[in-house]
């Protein structure tokens, strides 16, 4: 009678192999595992690929050689030892895709992991830092002016006479505001581009230009313009600006390869190479 009792209440295995199922995606939904994102060394491992982005007007760090049609830059050749110190610590071959990128869509790219590095001349600051990593920094220049050599004395407030010039300075930039109180009667001419700027000034339409040091000597060099024809003012900045590779965040083993790659003995030869003042393909000093 007993058992004749307990039987009716048996129940099949399969009811609580579903109950128990049920319970456990309540659960997950309720309390989900932490994600287990891939990290940029393990997408590498597993495609055997690494993306990296660099600008193509960017002279002298990434630009198009108008007589090959290639890339190059010094920034392209820092991709380059990255790309070797990455090969070297995976212990096999990896393909190295590099891609053209732009101002606009620089910080995007790395956000939706559609590259892994991006090396131009891209300025470090806090609020890029919110939604991007950078590398340690590369080369450190900041905002002067290009002016004709034989205009340099004009834009010494001790020693010329500042009441009339005419500076150019690229659309979509706060350099105006850098500027104005060291030269508040600056008629302010904005131009489209580095290289208009600069035909602006061959011209004489434009007494000065302003932007990063560096990019303005490599727009000169573009142009096969001759150095000693322009000057650079003042010697020391306005501003000092660090360049760093654009990485996506928390991926602490890709930042130290990356890393350690940049402040390596080869790095520092590549750096001389491009910017030794007496032998460099640049002569300019960067500021550290």
């Amino acid at each position: 009678m007993i058992n004749s009792f307990s039987s009716c209440f048996l129940l099949p295995a399969s009811f609580f192999n579903q109950i128990t199922s049920y319970l456990i995606s309540i659960l997950f939904i309720i309390f989900p595992l932490p994600s287990l994102a891939e990290t940029v060394l393990e997408k590498i491992q597993q495609t055997g690929v690494l993306k990296a982005g660099v600008r193509s007007d960017a002279v002298p760090f990434s630009y198009i050689n108008s007589q090959t049609n290639q890339l190059e830059g010094y920034s392209v050749e820092l991709i380059k030892l990255i790309h070797q110190r990455l090969e070297e610590e995976l212990g096999k071959p990896i393909q190295l895709e590099l891609q053209k990128i732009s101002l606009e869509n620089r910080f995007q790219l790395i956000e939706d992991g559609k590259l892994d590095i991006i090396c131009a001349a891209t300025t470090i600051n806090n609020a890029r830092e919110k939604i991007v990593n950078f590398s340690i920094p590369f080369f450190t220049t900041g905002i002067q002016l290009l002016v004709k050599k034989t205009d340099a004395e004009r834009f010494d407030p001790i020693k010329g006479s500042i009441e009339k010039i005419s500076i150019g300075l690229l659309e979509g930039t706060t350099t105006a505001q850098e500027f104005s109180p060291i030269y508040p009667n600056a008629n302010w001419q904005p131009v489209p581009n580095k290289s208009e700027g600069i035909n602006q000034l061959y011209d004489g339409k434009i007494d000065a230009l302003a932007s990063d040091g560096i990019l303005l000597l490599g727009e000169v060099w573009q142009q096969n313009k001759n150095f000693r024809d322009f000057a650079l003012i003042p010697n020391i900045p306005f501003t000092f600006e660090n360049y760093g590779c654009i990485l996506p965040l928390e991926n602490s083993d890709w930042d130290k390869l990356v890393d350690t790659t940049i402040a390596s003995d080869k790095n520092t030869q590549l750096f001389h190479q491009w910017f030794d003042p007496k032998k460099g393909k640049f002569s300019y000093e960067g500021f550290r």
